[in-house]
């Protein structure tokens, strides 16, 4: 934490201020916008949503229970994706079933998926966030906070041309890397890279495949369906002509017919939180997809394909995370424990993708409760009276992170946060002594769910 005295160009002040313009930032902005609270949402990109529009990642995963008759997450990602569906950009969750190619016919609760559109998505999010009254600021990188004792003082941040600053009242990190809780001197853990860290993918995006072809090829076999391309694969590999290490052709199906989304690069060994190796991470995966595209030319229903877009930065499954009043565990997704603070829920599997080898995740075999709560405390840090977290980097272990890391809860999480440092604002508290009853009967008022 430095000292700007007269370097800064401009001071921005609000209630809260949120750090990341991905899926976790504009749900929490959003909600601490509509809960009464004046909200800055930064982005240092120039597009919102984060992984799901500049990554390409998706569809989105289940936000239902295993059999599919209960939505748990709801809220302002129910809301979002009603909007998008709406303009024929989206396919409500409620009507993809169970095993599908929207899932890439995985059975392990990759039921009742969303599949959208990336653009549908982006003019949403921009919709709700000016609705709500956000007041956003995009192009803006954060390079470091000013604390005094323990509650940060301001964001200081570079526009493109000068440093500003943003002061707030609360301050909520949804940078995926945690950054602003690593400048602010919160506690923070990540995997070593090369022995346990999830890899990275680079999504794309195709069209003109024969959807048709592609299910009757894919249908002659239990493996063969649940291994896309499996047998080709590995005969390709035993010839040494299949470099990527992936034994499947990971694919969801889109809205389109013929348009599949790509999620079969794999990009092992690298940080992401370090910049040389994220340029040689989308280097290696443009080299994977250009690969990709040529093999498929091998694969039935593939012959024709043709890219669309690959995504335009890399897709983190885990980075840093933050140590917070409460970690979440594996045991407790295995024992659903019954917290009081939930504010959420959620269904999805212990989704471990290997730092070494070829095998498809999930290789974590862990069965977790059909349904289990997500605590607030993890969204509150160590060491920083007026910050709080949503997204990847919430205080989870390396298990927990694997199942509460995909979209619908990252949405739920950052819903919670918002909703609670506008309680903050109104109750003039800090984030570790919010009213749970309180956050919680509002969240419900809100629309999300947090009883099965």
């Amino acid at each position: 934490m430095g000292n700007y005295a007269g370097q800064i160009q401009s001071v921005t002040q609000a209630d809260v201020i949120v750090c990341g313009g991905g899926c976790a930032g504009v749900a929490a902005a959003i909600a601490s916008s509509r809960n009464g609270a004046r909200t800055i949402l930064l982005e240092k990109t120039s597009v919102v949503g984060g992984t799901a529009t500049n990554g390409l990642v998706g569809p989105f995963m289940t936000c239902f229970d295993p059999k599919g008759e209960k939505q748990l997450i709801k809220g302002i990602f129910d809301e979002m994706i009603l909007r998008m569906e709406k303009r024929g950009g989206a396919i409500h969750p409620s009507k993809t079933g169970q095993v599908s190619s929207y899932g890439c016919y995985i059975k392990l609760r990759h039921n009742n998926l969303t599949p959208f559109h990336p653009e549908a998505l982006k003019l949403v999010m921009m919709e709700m966030l000016s609705e709500a009254g956000v007041e956003l600021h995009l192009g803006i990188s954060i390079l470091d906070v000013v604390k005094e004792e323990n509650q940060i003082r301001s964001v200081i941040a570079f526009d493109g041309t000068d440093l500003v600053q943003f002061d707030g009242k609360v301050i909520i990190d949804c940078t995926g890397d945690g950054i602003v809780s690593l400048k602010a001197g919160v506690p923070c853990y990540m995997e070593d890279p090369a022995e346990g860290l999830q890899p990275m993918t680079l999504f794309f995006w195709i069209y003109n495949a024969d959807d048709k072809k592609i299910e009757e090829y894919l249908s002659q076999d239990e493996e063969n369906r649940y291994l896309p391309y499996h047998k080709l694969i590995e005969e390709a590999r035993e010839r040494g002509e299949f470099p990527i290490n992936r034994n499947k052709i990971g694919m969801y199906h889109m809205i389109n017919e013929g348009e599949w989304r790509l999620n079969t690069t794999r990009i092992q060994g690298l940080n992401p939180v370090d910049s040389n190796d994220m340029s040689r991470a989308y280097a290696e995966g443009l080299k994977q997809v250009d690969f990709l595209m040529n093999f498929f030319k091998t694969l039935p229903g593939l012959e024709n394909a043709r890219i669309a877009q690959s995504g335009a930065s890399v897709g983190i499954r885990e980075s840093r995370r933050i140590q917070g009043v409460y970690t979440l565990t594996e045991k407790d997704l295995v024992e659903n424990t019954e917290f009081e603070d939930a504010i959420a829920l959620c269904s999805y599997p212990v989704d471990l993708h290997p730092a070494n080898g070829a095998m498809t995740g999930t290789g974590h075999k862990t069965d977790v409760s059909e349904v289990y709560g997500i605590p607030y405390r993890i969204l509150v840090p160590l060491k920083a009276d007026n910050l709080l977290v949503a997204g990847r980097c919430v205080s989870a272990t390396h298990e927990a992170l694997g199942a509460i890391r995909v979209m619908p809860p990252v949405f739920a999480m950052a819903q919670a946060a918002g909703t609670a440092a506008a309680v903050c604002i109104k109750d003039n508290c800090r984030p570790e002594d919010v009213d749970i009853k309180k956050l919680q009967r509002i969240l419900r008022e809100q629309g999300q769910c947090l009883e099965v």
